[in-house]
């Protein structure tokens, strides 16, 4: 099971990549660029202070540092590669290829990769504050991604983080109220990024919650061990489920509950 910090560090991880991509191929203010090399920069402390703390949790901190080099290299801030491209006698060579950019990108999405494992076997066994979690941060993401690409266009119906945070949380619950939405292609294809991550997110979290209900229901029931643990995989493969399987899922609780009666 991954822990707290885990889940995080990887939802960070992805976010930062996240940043560099925006920052790569969309045109930006001044102002803009600054709050998401902000952004980045807090991102990298927490990695940084998390990739330490596994460090000294191994009692050979110079060792794992030399076997996890390549997040070490990833943890270089997105200003400092800025000024690297702009600022140096390298400059043009970098400005033309990117080579800086892409490079953590690649080594980015090696520690994601890692640490989103985890993250995938939280939502598996179905912790609802680990699913919360994960909700916030998408509307997060999403709020960001607004504000970044909708503010300032003419026409745009997002002009702050308030219009941008609303369209998020709106988008991502499937309420879509259509007062607020995004006018650039980019802006349209996170909305449809967001909507069917929240179709996603609203299946695990109800499949979850019946899940741990009913899971509490059958532990008051010592007796019919085989009938508790067939019913708690079916719900807990709720999604992956055929019609026909469904059925025969309902008719098992109904059998359950018909025996439970009995034997009150």
């Amino acid at each position: 099971m991954a822990s707290w910090s885990e889940t995080v560090s990887s939802v960070l991880a992805v976010a930062s990549i996240v940043l560099i991509v925006v920052e790569y191929f969309v045109p930006l203010s001044f102002d803009q660029v600054v709050a998401i090399m902000a952004a980045d920069g807090v991102i990298v402390l927490y990695l940084a202070v998390d990739l330490v703390r596994q460090a000294r949790a191994s009692r050979n901190v110079s060792g794992y540092l030399v076997r996890r080099w390549y997040e070490v290299v990833a943890l270089t801030p997105m200003f400092v590669l800025y000024l690297l491209e702009t600022q140096t006698i390298f400059g043009a060579v970098l400005r033309g290829m990117r080579l800086t950019r892409l490079l953590r990108v690649v080594l980015l999405t090696a520690r994601a990769r890692k640490s989103l494992t985890h993250l995938l076997e939280v939502v598996r066994v179905s912790r609802l504050g680990y699913l919360l979690l994960a909700s916030a941060l998408v509307v997060l993401a999403g709020t960001f991604s607004a504000y970044l690409l909708e503010a300032g266009v003419e026409g745009a119906r997002i002009h702050d983080f308030g219009d941008a945070f609303w369209w998020a949380l709106a988008t991502v619950t499937t309420v879509g109220y259509g007062d607020v939405v995004p006018v650039t292609v980019a802006g349209r294809i996170v909305g449809s990024i967001l909507m069917v991550t929240g179709i996603a997110i609203l299946g695990v979290f109800i499949s979850s919650l019946g899940s741990a209900i009913i899971g509490e229901k059958l532990a008051t029931h010592p007796e019919s061990d085989e009938l508790k643990e067939l019913m708690k995989k079916r719900i807990d493969a709720l999604e992956s489920l055929s019609e026909e399987e469904v059925s025969q899922l309902v008719e098992l609780i109904k059998f359950y509950h018909g025996l439970s009666k009995r034997e009150r």
